[in-house]
């Protein structure tokens, strides 16, 4: 049994018990017959793709819901462990704290600003949103013709599909956390 099997295999039972559906009902929903159901839930059937979209739409989720790796936990790695994204000596370090994967929607970053530094960021796309938490220190964020300031222990969101800048106009260095997403 591949990888995608095990993952069809357990995502399939998983989100079946979850709709308080059996077999039967699974079935009736999808068009898929329950002892083929049945063989798929337990990994000694692979099914073709035009059975895993009938599975799909029969349950209403996602085509992705069904075929990942469902990670049921992860731990956010501390900061010495976290990879540096992206670095300018003596100004800033921004560091990956939660990476994007495709079963969750979202990312996780960590800032680090110097005194008087900025940092400035590209679109992350469209129909992108960023949640900006000032762990310490002051900054302001610049978008477009627009700034904000944001203090220890405020937080923010905007539209992330444009460029924007962090600027540290506190007297230390300023913290902060970064979560990227597709949901508003």
């Amino acid at each position: 049994m591949t990888q995608l099997d095990k993952n069809i295999a357990f995502n399939l039972k998983r989100i079946r018990k979850s709709k308080n559906m059996s077999l039967d009902m699974l079935a009736e929903r999808t068009g898929v017959s329950k002892s083929m159901l049945g063989q798929i839930e337990r990994g000694v059937s692979n099914p073709t793709v035009s059975t895993i979209g009938k599975i799909v739409d029969g349950l209403k989720v996602p085509f992705e819901q069904l075929i990942y790796d469902r990670q049921e936990f992860m731990v956010m790695p501390s900061l010495e462990e976290a990879p540096v994204f992206r670095a300018k000596e003596g100004e800033y370090r921004i560091y990956v704290m939660l990476p994007y994967d495709a079963g969750r929607n979202f990312e996780i970053y960590q800032g680090e600003v110097a005194p008087g530094a900025q940092m400035e960021s590209e679109s992350h796309g469209e129909n992108t949103w960023e949640y900006l938490t000032v762990v310490s220190g002051e900054v302001e964020l610049y978008l477009e013709d627009k700034s904000f300031r944001v203090k220890t222990g405020s937080s923010l969101y905007f539209a992330s599909d444009r460029r924007h800048v962090y600027r540290n106009i506190g007297g230390g260095k300023a913290v902060v956390t970064m979560l990227v997403t597709t949901q508003r």
